[in-house]
């Protein structure tokens, strides 16, 4: 190793805290950050109550976290306002809350102003830095500001000692601190980004890639050196892609090959579901189905069988139909558990879940993919937990490449700043997360460019999503279905009605072959129970579940 690396690595050793990184895991807030506290239900306005305020910085970013008191959307609906007095002077700025606030920023208007000496300029995210976590609604956020502005001909430097104030910008809102402002200095913490390789670790691992491409835009001509260079560099195994609206399935592969042309042996497989969703694949897709419009697709890896499933929820204030449509893919989840999906797949089978999801709203969207909390459990049946060991599913949050952030789409001119849109939720009993990252060229350093044949504007000029990368290892056992259909329950017509006698305890559920669900109710070991079928001609999935595993039979109707 080089002396001057050697030299760098202590460096950053000795200057470096405990990195942020707004990725909704606040366990970094908890070591070397600077703590204040503000009182307790000393609010009155709009019920807002600030009480734990944090701050810290590395050489790009101040970075601020913030209890809220109440779960809210940070960037609508709200009177937040935060006021940074950049140079510790109250004469220079605005006086806001007593503070001579060079900066003032309102997550929930989505603009803020400068106040300096050429006047009062309006300002948007992009020129201060401002990206907030999470994207969906919380009752505690993080968020970072440049600590280098550019506003125009207007460029604004944060002090190394600056104070500040969190408030509601209302009549009677709380205001953090309640008298005065806080006082902040500056660290010599030095930005470590999450370990990521652009390269698969191993070459058995499986790399999976969700990327929103903006309207057909990588059939663009204009665009295509970009996608070509993002594509050569990620070299992924399966693309889920959304927003392919007016290009088929084989002409995606059909690009797709172009640019990564297929070996002796190999071939870009392809799938589609209509409107938008088109999958290609180094592996062959037996099936597909559509679920309003988002993708299930059944991939064989050759020793295990994948369920792939990309999903492009509705957009923005769409909440309704944003949590109806994750309640049907948890459903069909829950169908691939229970065994009665159209998918005839083992038990332990690898589950993958990537696209864009569009989680702007509220947080139980959210909620409902990682734990199985469905919504609305009369139209959709029962909660459930959607890992094959009975746990939530996990997530990746793979972090943007040289950023201390995890924001999966950018758009400089819009109102909205960066947030996480795009996902990869994986049954972690049965997949190991190697590797991820979400591709942003804008900040890679001009030598990992050249390095990588990038360069710095590829991923803004191709799309306003980031390409999402996952890398997995598929080591692991799976069984069928048959291993445990040992049914632990009987279900017997007795006098023209049917019963259910069960030696465990559990919740029975009553669905069609297709998922429909018709009627779910407890049951108690060793207590027969009078069950009513729905009135219809066709085969019935009568599904147990209980703590020991999940439990299903057939019946005529």
């Amino acid at each position: 190793m080089k002396i001057s690396t050697i030299i760098f690595l202590l460096l950053t050793s000795i200057l470096s805290g405990q990195n942020i990184i707004l990725d909704e895991n606040y366990s970094d807030w908890d070591l070397n950050v600077t703590k204040y506290t503000d009182g307790t239900g000393d609010f009155q306005g709009s019920g807002l109550d600030f009480t734990d305020v944090r701050a810290a910085n590395d050489e790009r970013f101040l970075f601020l976290y913030f209890t809220v008191g109440r779960e809210i959307n940070i960037q609508s609906n709200n009177s937040i306002a935060i006021a940074v007095d950049t140079d510790n002077n109250s004469q220079t700025g605005t006086n806001i809350a007593g503070l001579g606030a060079d900066l003032v920023y309102y997550p929930g208007q989505r603009r803020g102003f400068l106040y300096v000496s050429q006047g009062t300029i309006l300002i948007n995210h992009t020129q201060i830095g401002w990206v907030s976590s999470p994207t969906v609604t919380s009752d505690r956020f993080e968020c970072s500001i440049a600590r280098n502005i550019t506003a125009g001909n207007v460029k604004l430097v944060l002090g190394n000692d600056l104070r500040f104030v969190v408030l509601d910008d209302v009549s009677s809102g709380d205001k953090a601190p309640n008298i005065g402002s806080y006082a902040y200095k500056m660290t010599l913490n030095v930005f470590v980004p999450k370990e990521y390789s652009l390269n698969k670790i191993s070459n058995t691992d499986l790399r999976v890639m969700g990327y929103n491409v903006l309207q057909d835009r990588m059939f663009f001509s204009g665009v295509r050196q970009n996608y070509t260079r993002i594509f050569k560099v990620t070299k992924p195994d399966i693309i889920g892609f959304c927003e392919i609206y007016n290009n088929s399935g084989a002409q995606t592969a059909a690009y797709v090959e172009s640019i990564l042309p297929s070996s002796a042996g190999q071939k870009w497989y392809h799938s589609e579901v209509e409107p938008d969703i088109r999958v290609v694949s180094r592996y062959p897709i037996l099936s597909n189905r559509s679920i309003d419009g988002n993708g299930v697709f059944l991939i064989d890896l050759g020793v295990k069988k994948l369920v792939f499933i990309v999903a492009h929820l509705p957009c923005c204030d769409n909440e309704v139909q944003r949590q109806l449509e994750v309640d049907r893919i948890l459903a069909f989840i829950r169908s691939i558990k229970f065994g009665i999906s159209p998918f005839n797949i083992p038990l332990n089978s690898p589950i993958i879940i990537t696209g864009d999801m569009n989680l702007v709203g509220l947080n139980q969207q959210l909620e409902t993919f990682i734990t199985g909390d469905i919504f609305n459990n009369n139209v959709h049946g029962p909660d459930f937990k959607p890992d094959w060991d009975n746990t939530r599913l996990e997530d990746a949050k793979p972090a943007t490449t040289e950023m201390p952030m995890t924001f999966t789409w950018y758009n400089s001119g819009g109102s909205f700043s960066a947030g996480r849109l795009d996902f990869v939720f994986y049954t972690g009993s049965v997949l190991s997360l190697k590797n991820s990252f979400s591709l942003w060229t804008d900040a890679m350093s001009d030598q990992q460019l050249i390095e990588n044949g990038l360069q710095e504007r590829d991923i803004v000029l191709a799309s306003d999503h980031l390409p999402v990368v996952a890398d997995f290892d598929l080591n692991g056992t799976t069984s069928t279905f048959e291993h445990v259909n040992h049914q632990p329950f009987i279900f017997s017509k007795q006098d023209g009605a049917w019963y259910v006698d069960s030696n465990h305890s559990g919740m029975l559920m009553i669905s069609d072959i297709t998922g429909k669900i018709y009627s779910n109710f407890s049951v108690t070991h060793n207590e027969p129970h009078r069950v009513a079928l729905p009135e219809i001609n066709g085969l019935l999935v009568i599904s147990l579940i209980t703590q020991e595993g999940i439990f299903s039979i057939k019946v005529w109707r």
